[in-house]
C-alpha cells in the first residue's frame, strides 16, 4: 500500500488524472480480498491489482470509460465470478467483488488526502481514510477526510439512505532505521524501500544525509551526534535497525542506543574481531551476553558479497528472512 500511495501521489504531481480502483465488499471465493487498490491510468496501464483476469479487465474497462467521461464522477460496480465465469477465465473461484471507482484529479479534495497519508505513511503514523459518497445515477465523492486509524486493521463499508461510507485504514510497514549513510546504507536504503520497508536513514553528516542521495528513503534526518540517536524514534519490536556507520567507535555508540530499544531485528556491518572488541566493550558497561546476541553481526546472508551493492543486497536478504519470520 506504501508503494501504490506513492505512486499516486507522484502522477497527481505531475497533472494526471486516475481512476483509484477499491475492493469495498467481496463474497465467496475471490482473488482479491476487500482493501485491495489499483490506478487505472488514461493510457490503459495500471499499478496494483485488484485480483487479475476478469476482474482486472472489467476495472479497467470501466475505469477507463470513467476517465473518457470527463465528468469527476466515483462508481460502484459489481463483478460477479459464477463458476463458468471462472472457468472461462482460468480462475478457480467463485462469488462476487463490489468495486468502488473514483476519479482523482490534481488538486481535489481527493488528492489531497492521498498527500495527507503519504506524509503520515512516511512518518509511521497509522491513519484512515474516509470517503463519503452521495447515491444516485452514478456516485459523486462528497468528502474525503484523514482519520487516526480505526482499532481493526479491516476496511468497513457501510451503505445507508443513499449515503456510502468506506473507511480504509492505513498502516506504514515496519521501518528500517539505517544508520550510517556512506556508500552501504545508500544501496541498502534501495533495497529495503523496493521491499516495502518505510526506511529511514539518520547520519551526522548534512554533506551525506540528504533528499539527493536518498530520494527513496522516507525520512532522512541528520543527527547533531550518534550519542541518544533512538531518541524520540519510538522504535517498536515490528522495526529493524541496520549499523552502518563510518567508524568502530559510532558503530559501538549506536549498537548500544539500539540495545536499549525492544527492535525486533539489529544488524551491524563489521568483521567479527570487530564484533568481538565491541561487544566486550559493552559487556564491561554492563550489557548482557543475551543483549549481544540481539545483534546480526557480520550482516548480511553469506553469498560472497564484496561491493556496496552485493552488501546491500545480502542484507535485504535477511531483512526479508527476519521479517517473514516475525510474520509466522
Amino acid at each position: 500500500m506504501k508503494a501504490l500511495v506513492r505512486s499516486l501521489c507522484e502522477l497527481l504531481n505531475r497533472g494526471e488524472t486516475v481512476v483509484v480502483a477499491t475492493v469495498v465488499e467481496s463474497a465467496g471465493s475471490t482473488p482479491r480480498s476487500s482493501g485491495a487498490k489499483m490506478i487505472v491510468r488514461a493510457n490503459g496501464s495500471i499499478i496494483g491489482t485488484v485480483g487479475g483476469g476478469l476482474v482486472e479487465a472489467m476495472t479497467c474497462r470501466d475505469g477507463l470509460a470513467l476517465l473518457q467521461a470527463g465528468d469527476g464522477a466515483a462508481r460502484l460496480i459489481f463483478v460477479n465470478l459464477t463458476s463458468s465465469l471462472a472457468a472461462e477465465s482460468d480462475m478457480i473461484c467463485g462469488g462476487g467483488l463490489s468495486v468502488l471507482l473514483e476519479t482523482v484529479e490534481p488538486g481535489g479534495s481527493c488528492a489531497i488526502a492521498y498527500a495527507r497519508l503519504d506524509n503520515c505513511m512516511r512518518r509511521g503514523v497509522r491513519t484512515a481514510l474516509e470517503t463519503r459518497l452521495e447515491e444516485a445515477d452514478t456516485l459523486r465523492t462528497m468528502h474525503h477526510a484523514v482519520l487516526d486509524a480505526p482499532a481493526k486493521n479491516s476496511i468497513a463499508f457501510e451503505r445507508q439512505a443513499g449515503i456510502m461510507r468506506l473507511v480504509e485504514p492505513f498502516i506504514p510497514p515496519s521501518s528500517l532505521y539505517i544508520f550510517g549513510a556512506g556508500h552501504v546504507s545508500l544501496f541498502t536504503a534501495r533495497v529495503g524501500a523496493m521491499t516495502g520497508f518505510r526506511t529511514v536513514v539518520l547520519d551526522d553528516r548534512a554533506d551525506f544525509a540528504n533528499r539527493e542521495r536518498f530520494p527513496e528513503a522516507d525520512e532522512v534526518v541528520v543527527l547533531p551526534t550518534f550519542a541518544g540517536c533512538c531518541d524520540g524514534l519510538n522504535v517498536s519490536g515490528n522495526d529493524f535497525v541496520v549499523i552502518v556507520t563510518r567508524g568502530h567507535l559510532h558503530d559501538r555508540t549506536v549498537l548500544a542506543e539500539t540495545l536499549r530499544t525492544p527492535a525486533g531485528y539489529v544488524g551491524m556491518i563489521g568483521s567479527r574481531s570487530k564484533r568481538d572488541k565491541i561487544y566486550a566493550s559493552l559487556l564491561e558497561d554492563g550489557f548482557t551476553r543475551q543483549d549481544m546476541d540481539r545483534c546480526h553481526c557480520p550482516i548480511g546472508l553469506p553469498i560472497g558479497a564484496h561491493t556496496p551493492e552485493e552488501i546491500a543486497v545480502s542484507i535485504g536478504a535477511e531483512l526479508i528472512s527476519a521479517r517473514a519470520g516475525m510474520s509466522k
